[in-house]
């Protein structure tokens, strides 16, 4: 009934069950992390940033096909990857690295764990450095129904994600 009020006076806004509901829940989860933060200096972003950090172990970049072996696999220089655009609140629950290789492979092969991110000055930017060599996957992880361009941006994952995934529908990103 009050949704059908609702609707009956208003001229531009319709409303629906679903959308009360949801405005409800939001209005809920705001006033609620307002009160933590103000009476408990409990700040519910931060834990969540946090949580999502923890889970979101692996980092995905995307690479050409000479750049993934000359770098990744270390054949021309040390075993890193470059450019690293990794925001400073995510970098500290990294621990691994993958990369998309683009056509004709179309697929994550391998992954790497992480030593560290530092500033290279030579390169003009920020490089992630392995600890050891990089490490094939069980399973390479075909493209499926994504289109490449998604891996044009950093992606979150986790490595329990990477290695059971067949395709990169499976893999849960965050």
């Amino acid at each position: 009934m009050i949704v059908k009020l609702f609707s009956s006076i208003s001229d531009s806004k319709s409303f629906s069950r679903n959308t009360l509901i949801e405005e409800a829940i939001d209005k809920f989860l705001e006033e609620s992390a307002d009160f933590l933060r103000e009476e408990h200096d409990i700040h519910v972003d931060e834990l969540l940033e946090e949580a999502r950090s923890e889970r979101f172990d692996t980092v995905i970049f995307a690479s050409s096909k000479r750049g993934f072996e000359e770098t990744f696999l270390g054949e021309i220089e040390e075993e890193c990857w470059y450019p690293c655009r990794v925001s400073e609140a995510r970098k500290k629950g990294l621990k691994y690295i993958a990369i998309y290789r683009g056509a004709p492979v179309s697929a994550i092969t391998h992954y790497a764990k992480i030593k560290e991110f530092r500033y290279d000055q030579q390169k003009q930017c920020r490089v992630c450095y392995f600890d050891g060599a990089a490490i094939e996957l069980p399973n390479k992880i075909k493209l499926g129904n994504r289109d490449a361009c998604f891996f044009v941006g950093t992606k979150y994952t986790s490595l329990e994600s990477l290695l059971n995934a067949t395709q990169t529908d499976d893999i849960i990103f965050g």
